[in-house]
């Protein structure tokens, strides 16, 4: 982080709380230690010792960035790799109290700065009720991977971008295709030649399953990446309703992709 930033007394100990729930005594004592900050308190309770020990190195160097050098690094994502829900809940403790700075842990384990939350009510919304509303509605975890940070900043316009990508990342990803959008889909769902395919393609019927699957995959690109591509963010408002539509949409067709598979080429 560039700009020096001071935590607040009740910053620092929401922060510690929610440190504490997510770490053991020992773990908090190794990591101090890691990142270079005295524990001097004598507390037995996790959060009380987190809390006396970022005052007291708040103080000492007239900055957070301590602090925030030891959050960053007890949510780094590699800690974590097989303990996915934990992380999330832990990064989503963490990211409530920041979030009150300016400030949050992005998937990547970097902070970054983000607008800051006024508001209870802001801070949930922002880390809660969106995906919390993708969740129930069962969207493909493709389209929360491509799109979680934004959300947590209510950026709707360019979460649905980056979300709209994802389809084309993906093509790309079970093919080994170098192509991007109409070329791309044209390419890779031909019926004469395709790349993918969604069933057998022996009939009719089947054909025009497949080329739909196309159509909506053009179609999206045309709806939403390339507008987002080429507008500013101003001349195209993207509230949460259309955004979960749209994101719905996205949803659906990793569904399909799901089912489709690979034509084999034979090399020539």
């Amino acid at each position: 982080m560039e700009r020096p930033i001071l935590l607040e007394l009740g910053h620092m100990t929401a922060l510690s709380q929610a440190l504490g729930d997510h770490m053991t005594g020992s773990e908090i004592t190794k990591l101090l230690h890691q990142c270079g900050i005295s524990d001097n308190s004598g507390q037995s309770t996790k959060w009380r010792r987190l809390e006396y020990a970022f005052i007291e190195r708040q103080i000492q160097d007239q900055s957070a960035n301590a602090i925030l050098n030891f959050v960053k690094e007890v949510l780094q994502p590699v800690k974590f790799i097989n303990k996915q829900q934990e992380y999330e809940d832990f990064m989503l403790d963490v990211n409530q109290v920041l979030m009150m700075v300016g400030i949050e842990v992005s998937r990547d384990g970097a902070l970054r700065y983000v607008a800051r939350a006024e508001t209870i009510d802001q801070v949930k919304r922002r880390t809660e009720n969106l995906r919390k509303s993708l969740l129930q509605r069962s969207v493909h975890t493709r389209v929360l991977k491509y799109c979680v940070d934004e959300l947590l900043q209510e950026n709707y316009f360019h979460a649905v971008f980056e979300a709209a990508k994802s389809l084309s990342d993906r093509i790309r990803e079970m093919t080994g295709m170098s192509e991007d959008g109409s070329k791309l889909f044209d390419k890779a769902f031909s019926c004469k030649d395709p790349w993918l395919a969604i069933n057998r393609l022996s009939t009719e019927s089947e054909r025009n399953q497949q080329n739909g699957l196309k159509e909506m995959l053009h179609g999206i690109t045309h709806l939403v990446r390339n507008v987002t591509a080429h507008e500013v963010k101003i001349k195209w408002i993207v509230e949460e309703k259309e955004a979960l539509e749209i994101l719905n949409t996205i949803s659906f067709l990793h569904n399909y992709l799901d089912q489709c598979f690979v034509v084999p080429k034979v090399n020539t």
